[in-house]
C-alpha cells in the first residue's frame, strides 16, 4: 500500500485551477446545444412548409437500424435453414447409412485428388472427360436429393443414391486405368526407340 501512495506522490498530475466561471460557461455551453438539438430533431406532425427538411429523433433512427438488423438476421436464419433442408442425404435416414454416405464421400474426394495428380498434357483429355461425366453425375444426385427430401422413406431413392456413389467411383478408377495404360503404352513406344 505504501508502495501506491509513493508512486501517486512521485507523478506530476496536473493540479491546475480552472479560471473562474469556466464551469458556468460549459454548462451554459451544453444546455444551449441540448435545447438546440431538442427543436432540431422534433417530428413535425404537420405538413412542411416548402424548403422545410423533416428531422427524426435519434431513439427514432436508432429503432430502425435495430429493426433492420432484426429483419437481415432473421433473413440470414431462413435462409441457413432453407440450406440445411435441401442437404439432405443418406445421413439424415441411419447412423449405417450416414457411415456409407462418408464412405463414398471420402473415396470418391480421394479418387479424385489421385486423378488430379496425373494432370499432365498426354493425360488432360481423359481427366476433362472424366470431370465432364462426374458433373452430370452430381447433377443427377441433386435430382435425387429432390426425389428424397420428398420420400425419404423410398427404398429406391436410397438404392439410387448409393448407386450414384458408386457409378462416380467407377467413372473415377475407369479414367485411372486408362492413364495407366497410356503410361504404359508411351513407356513401350519408348523403350521400341531405344
Amino acid at each position: 500500500m505504501k508502495e501506491l501512495e509513493k508512486w501517486f506522490a512521485e507523478q506530476d498530475f496536473d493540479t491546475e485551477q480552472m479560471p473562474s466561471g469556466h464551469r458556468n460557461r460549459f454548462l451554459e455551453k451544453l444546455e444551449a446545444a441540448c435545447e438546440e438539438q431538442n427543436t432540431d430533431s422534433k417530428i413535425i406532425a404537420d405538413k412542411p412548409e416548402e424548403g422545410k427538411v423533416i428531422s427524426m429523433t435519434s431513439l427514432f433512427k436508432w429503432g430502425l437500424v435495430a429493426g433492420l438488423a432484426i429483419l437481415v438476421g432473421l433473413g440470414g436464419f431462413n435462409y441457413a435453414q432453407n440450406l440445411k433442408d435441401f442437404d439432405q442425404g443418406l445421413e439424415d435416414v441411419s447412423p449405417e447409412m450416414a457411415q456409407t454416405q462418408d464412405f463414398f464421400t471420402s473415396t470418391i474426394t480421394y479418387e479424385l485428388e489421385q486423378l488430379n495428380k496425373q494432370q499432365s498434357p498426354e493425360t488432360e483429355l481423359i481427366i476433362a472427360d472424366t470431370k465432364q461425366i462426374l458433373k452430370k453425375l452430381e447433377d443427377d444426385y441433386q435430382k435425387i436429393q429432390k426425389d428424397f427430401k420428398a420420400n425419404s422413406d423410398n427404398k429406391t431413392v436410397i438404392a439410387a443414391m448409393i448407386a450414384n456413389f458408386q457409378s462416380r467411383i467407377d467413372v473415377l478408377q475407369k479414367a485411372q486405368q486408362q492413364i495407366e495404360q497410356l503410361k504404359m503404352l508411351k513407356e513401350n513406344r519408348n523403350e521400341e526407340f531405344i
